[in-house]
């Protein structure tokens, strides 16, 4: 009898299949969530206001919507393995209605995430994050940079940030409490996040009232992307993401930054899609973007093609370090 697992590993020819030993895992996970009864929502705490960190808001990737937490990624599809940046403009996205291949997923993604090696920082040390930031035709016409690497790095106790700013450390001034931004960036925040996926969902809405599923989406992707995380709490939110409706998946591996990856994201705003991208052979987390799934003029006039690929995440670096400026 073929089950959802295997019908997956069959249908997934062009790239290694998920080794037996991380099928069994995520088999054996997910029956146990299905069996499990619904999650309670656990008790919210102060509302908090949403916000960008500063390098988000000088890369111009609000340009895209004020809604929005973080511009992520698209699925774009061809007939081949990969797809190419030239040939973006023609690609086809073929959304998968199988709700079970994205849970299958996101399930072998949390199994990899929690066997990552992690040693919870001490509140002096510092949390690291390098990403690669590649931009289009919107970054053009404003004049930005197309091709940008960002360094960040947060205080484990969430007081004090720091990031390099053409070529220079700047260190912000210390705070004397946590900042109340969304999604949190701060690690005392995020190590104490609910355990349960269905509860950081509820989290997450009572912060966003109204809320479908779209913000919520933004914001784990913003979360895995940009901070530092114990694997407990990265493994509880990608399940959580496969909790949210309108979630598709690539049925075959798209280009990101030269290398294949799996697409699993939704359509947001009606012409960009935001995805999360995986290895396709281990299921790491290896950033997002946003691509054009409808032609669409911005309020700027900057004409987007379907199939255009605008912002592309890329993570290069998470780590934990004894002091800002420190890369290892």
């Amino acid at each position: 009898m073929t089950n959802e697992i295997t019908a997956l590993r069959e249908n997934w020819t062009e790239v290694e299949p998920p080794s037996a030993e991380a099928t069994a895992k995520a088999r054996a996970a997910l029956l146990a969530r299905i069996a499990e009864p619904a999650a309670h929502a656990e008790p919210a705490r102060a509302r908090h206001r949403r916000g960008l960190p500063g390098w988000a808001w000088r890369a111009g990737l609000a340009t895209f919507t004020a809604a929005a937490a973080v511009a992520v990624g698209a699925v774009v599809l061809t007939d081949n393995a990969v797809v190419h940046h030239d040939d973006r403009a023609s690609a086809l996205r073929t959304e998968h209605a199988a709700d079970g291949m994205v849970a299958q997923t996101f399930e072998l993604a949390a199994a990899h995430a929690e066997t990552e090696p992690f040693t919870p920082p001490r509140p002096d040390q510092w949390t690291y994050v390098e990403l690669k930031m590649v931009r289009g035709k919107i970054a053009v016409d404003k004049g930005q940079a197309t091709d940008e690497t960002t360094r960040s790095w947060r205080r484990a106790d969430g007081l004090q940030a720091a990031e390099l700013l053409d070529g220079r450390l700047q260190i912000m001034p210390e705070a004397t409490e946590l900042p109340q931004i969304m999604p949190p960036q701060d690690y005392p925040t995020l190590a104490g996040l609910p355990t349960r996926p269905q509860a950081v969902l509820d989290w997450l809405r009572t912060r966003q009232p109204g809320d479908t599923g779209a913000v919520s989406y933004s914001l784990i992707s913003a979360m895995l992307r940009d901070n530092v995380l114990p694997p407990s709490v990265k493994a509880t939110l990608l399940r959580a993401l496969a909790l949210i409706p309108g979630v598709t998946q690539s049925t075959t591996p798209v280009d990101f930054d030269g290398r294949p990856a799996i697409a699993v994201g939704m359509v947001q705003d009606g012409w960009r899609q935001e995805d999360i991208l995986l290895d396709p052979t281990t299921h790491e987390f290896l950033g997002s973007r946003t691509a054009v799934v409808k032609d669409y003029t911005t309020p700027e006039g900057v004409t987007l093609k379907k199939g255009d690929v605008e912002v592309e995440l890329v993570r290069l670096a998470g780590k934990i370090v004894n002091a800002p400026g420190e890369t290892d």
